[in-house]
């Protein structure tokens, strides 16, 4: 079983190494390319002659895991999609460092918490304990949250309480840096400017696994073109010039990308510049995310310079937006503390760290693979636990947008929900590692793809004074897929170009008969009461668009198929005061009305909730609308049946 395991970890770096998700970076052909043999083989050669000395030696062959940890399949067939007509030459790194008995050093994953607010030591109070990553499969809690494979953890979760205290408003001396509840504040220059000629557009790529050596040949910092969403929101009245030649680079409203891989300055950084960028190392695990961030807030500062713009907006894709969340939470080069960053659309961003990554946590890990050339200094930087430590750093609160310097700032947020990943033979990655009941788009859960809340003090607001949070909208399509879709690019464009938000509300049910079994013998019905109840939602932004630009595009869809529908449990004769949001997004200043269609049903079978009760007939409808709702302000509609009575609200947020 250790070898089967040992496999499917192999596997997940092979799958890894070929879900690159760079389309506007180096070598776009390249974008998910399956690893080479000659990697793959020597990734295989690891894992075998390491599961080879494990039964040699005569351990017992088991690999625990803790409730609810990742899992580490068995993989075989993601292994059956690499070629090997040759065998590298056995790389048994990893069984070496097992076998040698070495002592595995521990990954600097956090501050020290033995440092009072003021940044100086504070003799009482006690370190955390340094972790080996070393553990016994027979005892769950030597690895939590992780995997216990050959005497290693992979993938552990460390001190999970350690940001507990922050944002509670009191500054604990042992408490490790919380600005949020021992300062400092940031301090504000500047005003912000929705609208005009004026405001740059910087399309910050995802991660690319283009090799260490050919990655370090680039030119960071370098102008790249405007594919990806810049070049489908053309589609829907964007008529930006692309800032990739000398006759647009000096125009102030210019759509532009940035390269921040490389080791080559570009030509337009002064040497303090460059100085400040080789702080951090090209590769230097998890110090990357400081360097990229760096490089895209200076590019940003450059272009607004040259071009006379005066704010800036950005837009992203993947470890991209981690890139951007990055600069934006640690105020890199003043742009956000000097109100010049305006809006931030993201696609399948990084927004909460990737938890994949803590697969790759382990040193010995990282030692392995950069002996066979697989680069994991990006992996390790989209840690969750590194995001939560360095990237997070008002509160730390992972999944919030509570900083002070997001203030006013207009968010919008696309994720995708197919698991199979098309690039890799449609094999659904997350799902083989144990989160197959968990909506996600093959590289990522949809969870970390965006805020799920904000702090009204620091949200965007409207004319009216209503606070407007980060919308979601979804799109079943794998990681990589998301943002060349006509709904990214539509979405982006809403988000980055126009001034209203709708905000559609489920305000209450009534069930009227719960289409559950009335008593043991009731054959009608499948299900027992109380109702589990889901809304199902889609959205067109017909028809305008449909009449405009001549496209029909799905801008959202979540249903239980995608796994991301909600739902709660209701008795029959009751009314339920819902307040369910169903849908939140931007929309095209020329639109009158929203296509919607909501389906509430009864459901039987639903495993992202662990409803089991008949996996034959799933669901049943207990109330639906299809059509047309007007974008009024207060507008209020309904559906009824025989089984209930559904009322929704509609608010439309004008934001400048």
């Amino acid at each position: 079983m250790r070898q089967r395991a040992a496999r499917g970890w192999i596997a997940t770096l092979v799958l890894m190494a070929a879900c690159s998700d760079d389309t506007t970076g180096p070598d776009a052909g390249a974008k998910g390319s399956i690893v080479d043999s000659e990697t793959a083989a020597a990734l295989v050669d690891v894992a075998s002659e390491t599961a080879a000395q494990d039964s040699d030696s005569g351990t017992e062959a088991d690999v625990a895991v803790a409730p609810e940890d990742v899992v580490v399949a068995d993989a075989n067939e993601v292994l059956d999609i690499v070629s090997e007509p040759e065998i590298a030459p056995s790389l048994d790194v990893l069984g070496d460092a097992v076998a040698s008995g070495a002592e595995v050093q521990p990954a600097d994953i956090g501050p020290d918490a033995a440092t009072a607010p003021d940044g100086k030591p504070d003799a009482t109070c006690t370190p955390p304990p340094q972790y080996s990553y070393t553990c016994d499969a027979k005892v769950p809690s030597t690895c939590p949250g992780g995997a216990c494979l050959f005497g290693m953890c992979i993938g552990p979760q460390l001190d999970p309480k350690r940001w507990d205290a922050c944002g509670d408003g009191k500054c604990d001396p042992c408490e490790p840096t919380c600005p949020a509840d021992c300062g400092p504040k940031p301090v504000f220059s500047g005003s912000k400017q929705f609208s005009g000629d004026k405001t740059l557009t910087v399309w910050v790529h995802g991660f690319s696994n283009q090799g260490k050596d050919k990655l370090a040949k680039l030119t960071y910092g370098d102008v790249k073109g405007c594919g990806d969403v810049l070049q489908t929101m053309q589609a829907f009245g964007i008529n930006r010039p692309c800032g990739n030649t000398a006759a647009t680079e000096k125009d102030p409203n210019q759509l532009i990308a940035v390269e921040y891989y490389g080791t080559v300055p570009p030509g337009w950084m002064s040497k303090q510049d460059v100085d400040e960028v080789e702080k951090f190392p090209f590769s230097g695990g998890p110090l990357g995310l400081q360097r990229y961030a760096r490089i895209v807030a200076k590019f940003a500062k450059w272009r607004m310079l040259l071009s006379g713009a005066t704010h800036v907006q950005f837009a992203c894709h993947s470890m991209g937006c981690l890139i951007t969340r990055h600069l934006i939470e640690n105020d890199e080069e003043k742009l956000a503390s000097s109100n010049q960053i305006v809006r931030w659309s993201t696609s399948t961003g990084v927004v909460a760290g990737a938890k994949l990554s803590r697969l790759f946590n382990n040193p010995t890990v990282q030692q392995a693979s950069a002996q066979i050339g697989l680069e994991l200094s990006d992996f390790i930087l989209m840690n969750p636990d590194y995001v939560w430590d360095t990237t997070v750093a008002w509160d730390h609160k992972l999944h919030e947008a509570n900083n002070p310097l997001f203030t006013g700032m207009l968010l919008h947020h696309v994720g995708a929900t197919k698991p199979q990943i098309a690039e890799a033979l449609n094999i659904a990655l997350l799902d083989l590692l144990g989160g197959g009941n968990e909506p996600n788009d093959g590289i990522m859960y949809t969870e970390d793809m965006h805020f799920w809340s904000q702090d009204p003090k620091v949200a965007a607001k409207s004319l009216a004074g209503d606070a407007v949070p980060p919308g979601l909208t979804l799109v079943h399509v794998d990681h990589m897929t998301c943002p060349g879709t006509e709904a990214a690019g539509l979405l982006a464009t809403a988000a980055l170009f126009h001034k209203r938000k709708v905000e559609v509300r489920l305000v209450s049910f009534q069930l009227i008969d719960d289409r559950e079994k009335d008593n043991l013998l009731d054959a009608k019905e499948n299900g027992m009461p109380p109702a589990e109840v889901v809304i199902e939602t889609q959205a067109r932004y017909n028809p305008f668009v449909l009449n405009t630009f001549k496209k029909d595009v799905l801008v959202s869809d979540d249903r239980m198929a995608t796994r991301t529908a909600p739902l709660w449990t209701q008795d029959q004769g009751t009314t339920k005061t819902v307040n369910q949001l169903v849908y939140a997004a931007p929309v095209l200043d020329g639109m009158d009305a929203l296509w919607l269609s909501l389906n509430l049903i009864e459901s039987d079978w639903y495993p992202r909730y662990k409803v089991n009760e008949w996996a034959f007939d799933d669901s049943n409808e207990l109330v639906a609308f299809v059509g047309s709702v007007p974008l009024k302000d207060g507008h209020t509609f309904e559906a009824a049946s025989k089984f209930g009575i559904a009322k929704f609200l509609v608010r439309v947020h004008t934001m400048y």
